[in-house]
């Protein structure tokens, strides 16, 4: 999964949540949250956490899927 950091960094500054808060949150490492901004593709679980914090529809918003070569296949 990769993610578009740009929204994913809106995202938090509207919840005026940290790196690491999120991290927390989701119970990654901070090396993980910061491949997600950089738009790199994260693990599996990482991704499944991701899925699991946002659910599936806000989650297919944060994914670059033109990076991906994909469709989105939500909308």
């Amino acid at each position: 999964m990769k993610i578009k950091g740009e929204k994913l960094s809106l995202h938090l500054q509207e919840k005026d949540m940290t790196h690491s808060e999120f991290a927390n949150e989701l119970g990654i490492s901070l090396l993980e949250v910061e491949w997600l901004f950089a738009g790199e593709a994260v693990a599996v679980d990482t991704a499944k956490k991701f899925t699991d914090y946002f659910g599936a529809d806000k989650t297919a918003e944060f994914i670059d899927w033109e990076a991906l070569g994909k469709k989105n296949p939500l909308g």
